[in-house]
């Protein structure tokens, strides 16, 4: 049956074509189904802890009866990521559940293996709304526990495979470039075009060609317009995509098209609809948009579009209308009867009037077609995917069967994909199947770690000899002491100790006290069970969860991916190992060894093709392409990037910023970009001049030594050197009110200062929290913060972490890097990227200098050594 689909192509070997298809997908496919069916499983069930929450402000029309509650780490696992609060927030996530205090005595703590709950009717709470900036859910009951568990949704999954299903079985004829994607590189064909050409009256947006970078950006749009497949472009911080995409919708709808625009964020797809529907757009009429998701997830300024607000004003509209009028006609009184009786015809009204809709690649499944369908013939003529660096192609599949062009934006020296952790955990696992050698793998090997904060010192009880040779054999390969329990004399001096559990109860009090790790499936072992957690608590590392090989291999997995853009030196003498280095070798010691009878290059191959599905963004993979699969002989535009005489036609780099100050430009310019790209126009400096003085560079670093929590991840002696820097800013912006003269109408308009405070971490965010609700009194503020008069204020303060600041600026940034140490997650070139170049007139980083350049090997190292600092602050003298 699929073959019909493929024949109907028009495409002379549609056999070859189709096995190329089913094959070029299945990777994905097979990763997506081992991910749904683990989050299916009560291993995936996620728990945070809850205390009483303060009702959001609302409109009268939409409050609704409920309990808010604030959502918090758990103080058993008080570093609780973002991705969990993530999955709470999810606008697809319809109930959770309480759970009991009888409930915890069974829970082991191992966050992966938690056991079967019981998801009864009587424990479910209904979800009501929510409010991600607060981090609040709105329950139609208080709970009764003081957790709350929350089973995975997995609509996204399931709607990621029925897109590949539908490409791969059932193809249209529009998805012809979607499937030569998966053709291989000597075989596809990508054809030649010559770019649209729009006159210099004909731009909308784009109308000041004299303005540095307005070239690059005619370009992309002429290319865009005129692509019978993909085009691709590419830009830093502030270099005009939104004003680029913004265009390009007008061109789209001056011509009557439809396009589908959607991101990994919500913040960037409003942006682009901000920017359209602004007032001072006199093409806005062109557009009729529909903004899909939450409503809490929508901006003020875009709510407006929001497909039930949009529809619920429409509606009373035409009521309005209809009733007001006297002698109405036949087909007049059956439309105002259909508008009596619900909404759901004024609802396919707008959807079919819209010629855009909008929406993040997981939010667009509300799209009342896509639910109801599954996946949808290509109805849009043109896909926009904004900040496609952060998208992967499963993600982008979605949305991408439902067009005939596609438009890839964003920047890769920016944020990555988003990592879901479980996912990548359970496909690396399945690249090992054996229970005892994953084990002994992740043993040794955090036994043999030299860092005291890693060395796990561990106890295995084995119940066959086959478990202890499959040790030993571990242990030998990479050099780490072992003992056997039955037999060696002094088992205090090993890293691990092996042997029944009846010799392991015997000699107890002779195993040495750091031991970390009992494993062991049943209930014994009590005693040397508690003398672990003591001794965790002695060294103040708290508790920890039972390691697991999987996750050991994900997550340094990830994070040497983020270590692609570093520019590695080979360690000398006087320099360490890169981070890239460490990882690398951190990952092959984490590969069983050959001595335990496993196949370590078929292990490593599987793991490989799991990276290669799990990381790479679409546009990196389309682009620059992300490493062929070593057993594939020929790569494909989907391994290998397109050709590149294909991409030199559809490729455009926007080089020219219009954010910074050439000062805080300057380090990215030169270390990420390689001079290539953010280059600052000249009349940027006069436009970003302010009278602020406290500093005497606009990128400055102020040194403050000491103070790291590392259980919470906090620093309060940086937290009070962001409040000093405010309250200076603070006592400055009150009495010098920021004024901006609109370029076009030469209109004067008051507005309030901006200032940012980010930090790269959640314990931090809280901290700084703390100072900030002091010190506005603002005492129930979360994110967002005032100053001045209520309704008109002269400064706002916003917090945030800088993952979740990707697409925002502010005039002034404050950077906390709150950590006592580098490490590999700050060590990210295209994280730190995203940190730098939030502000337009001043920078300022608080935090250990010292500490910070001995990352000697990383851009973070040479950005602590060379970014210019004024004075030393110490713990105590806050």
């Amino acid at each position: 049956m699929a073959l019909l689909h493929y024949q109907s192509l028009g495409v002379r070997r549609p056999d070859i074509l189709m096995r190329n298809a089913f094959f070029g997908l299945k990777t994905f496919y097979d990763f997506l189904c081992r991910t749904k069916d683990y989050m299916e499983s009560d291993a995936a069930v996620k728990r945070l802890a809850w205390k009483p929450g303060v009702a959001p402000a609302v409109d009268d029309v939409d409050r609704v009866r409920g309990v808010w509650v604030q959502l918090e780490e758990p103080k058993d696992r008080p570093n609780e990521p973002e991705s969990t609060f993530r999955a709470f927030m999810d606008e697809n996530v319809r109930d959770v559940f309480e759970l009991l205090e009888d409930d915890k005595a069974g829970d082991t703590g191992d966050r992966r293996r938690n056991g079967r709950r019981r998801f009864t009717e009587e424990r479910k709470l209904l979800v009501l709304d929510r409010d991600p900036e607060t981090s609040q859910l709105l329950l139609d009951r208080r709970p009764a526990g003081a957790q709350l568990l929350l089973r995975p949704n997995t609509l996204t999954l399931h709607r990621q495979i029925q897109a590949l299903q539908a490409l791969q079985n059932a193809p249209s004829s529009s998805h012809g470039p979607l499937l030569r994607l998966m053709e291989s590189a000597d075989h596809a064909r990508w054809p030649s075009f010559e770019p649209a050409c729009i006159d210099d009256e004909g731009w909308m947006v784009l109308t000041d060609e004299r303005r540095p970078g307005t070239d690059e950006q005619r370009r992309f749009v002429e290319i865009a317009m005129a692509t019978p497949d993909f085009v691709f472009l590419e830009g830093p911080p502030g270099s005009g995509k939104t004003t680029a995409i913004c265009e390009l919708v007008l061109q789209l709808a001056k011509e009557g098209k439809r396009a589908l625009l959607c991101a990994s964020t919500h913040v960037a797809v409003d942006n682009v609809l901000e920017r359209l529907m602004d007032e001072r757009n006199p093409h806005r009429d062109l557009v009729i948009p529909v903004r899909i998701g939450d409503r809490r997830n929508v901006s003020e300024k875009a709510s407006p579009w929001q497909l039930e607000r949009f529809v619920r004003t429409e509606r009373e509209r035409l009521l309005r209308h209809l009733e007001g009028r006297r002698d109405l006609t036949e087909s007049q009184l059956a439309l105002l009867d259909a508008v009596r009786h619900g909404s759901t015809t004024i609802e396919r009204m707008v959807l079919n009037a819209a010629n855009l809709v909008c929406g993040t690649t997981i939010g667009i499944l509300q799209h009342p077609d896509v639910k109801a369908n599954g996946h949808a013939a290509a109805t849009f003529d043109v896909l926009i995917v904004d900040e496609a660096s952060k998208t992967t192609f499963q993600e982008f599949i979605v949305p991408a069967i439902l067009a005939k062009r596609w438009v890839i934006v964003g920047d890769p020296k920016q944020l990555s994909p988003y990592v879901d952790d479980d996912a990548m955990a359970v496909n690396v696992e399945a690249c090992l199947s054996d229970e005892v050698t994953r084990n002994a793998c992740i043993d040794v090997f955090l036994a043999g770690q030299t860092d005291s904060r890693r060395r796990r010192v561990a106890a295995i009880a084995v119940d066959v000899p086959s478990t202890l040779d499959v040790y030993v054999a571990q242990a030998a390969a990479r050099e780490v002491d072992i003992a056997n329990a039955q037999s060696d004399d002094e088992l205090w001096r090993a890293a691990v100790i092996v042997g029944a559990l009846n010799d392991l109860e015997a000699r107890v009090e002779e195993l040495p006290l750091d031991v970390v790790t009992v494993r062991h499936k049943g209930e014994e072992l009590q005693a040397l069970r508690r003398r672990a957690e003591a001794w965790l608590c002695l060294s103040e590392r708290g508790r920890e969860e039972q390691p697991e090989w999987a996750s050991e291999v994900a997550w340094r997995l990830a994070r040497l991916y983020e270590q692609r853009f570093a520019h590695e030196a080979e360690p000398t003498e006087h320099r360490t190992r890169s981070t890239s280095q460490r990882l690398r070798d951190q990952i092959a010691d984490l590969l069983p060894a050959a001595e335990t009878s496993t196949d370590t290059e078929m292990v490593w191959r599987e793991i490989d093709r799991v990276r290669r599905v799990a990381l790479p963004s679409i546009l990196e993979s389309l682009r620059y392409g992300f490493e062929r699969d070593p057993n594939t002989r020929k790569g494909s535009a989907l391994s290998d990037g397109l050709p590149t005489q294909a991409i030199r036609a559809r490729h455009v780099l926007l080089s020219t910023q219009h954010r910074m100050h050439p000062d805080i430009a300057a380090f990215s310019h030169e270390h990420i970009y390689d001079r290539e790209a953010l280059f600052t126009p000249d009349s940027l400096v006069a436009e970003r001049m302010w009278g602020f003085g406290r500093h005497a560079r606009r990128a400055i670093w102020l040194d403050v030594r000491g103070g790291f929590n590392s259980s919470f991840n906090k620093n309060p002696v940086e937290a009070r050197a962001v409040i000093e820097e405010l309250r200076a800013f603070d006592q400055w912006a009150e009495h010098n009110p920021r004024i901006e003269i609109d370029r076009k109408t030469g209109e004067r308009r008051e507005r309030p200062w901006e200032a940012a405070v980010l930090t790269f971490y959640r314990g931090q965010e809280r901290e700084i929290r703390n100072h900030l609700r002091r010190w506005a009194r603002q005492g129930k503020g979360m994110r967002h913060f005032s100053l001045g008069p209520k309704g008109r204020p002269y400064l706002v303060v916003e917090l945030c972490t800088v993952d979740r600041f990707q697409g925002h600026e502010a005039d002034l940034v404050i950077l906390s890097c709150a950590s006592a140490r580098p490490t590999s997650f700050l060590e990210s070139p295209n994280r730190l990227n995203v940190a730098l170049t939030r502000a337009r007139y001043q920078r300022i980083v608080i935090g250990d200098r010292h500490a910070m350049i001995r990352a000697q090997a990383s851009l973070l190292g040479v950005f602590a050594k060379n970014e210019k600092w004024e004075k030393t602050l110490r713990k105590g003298s806050l």
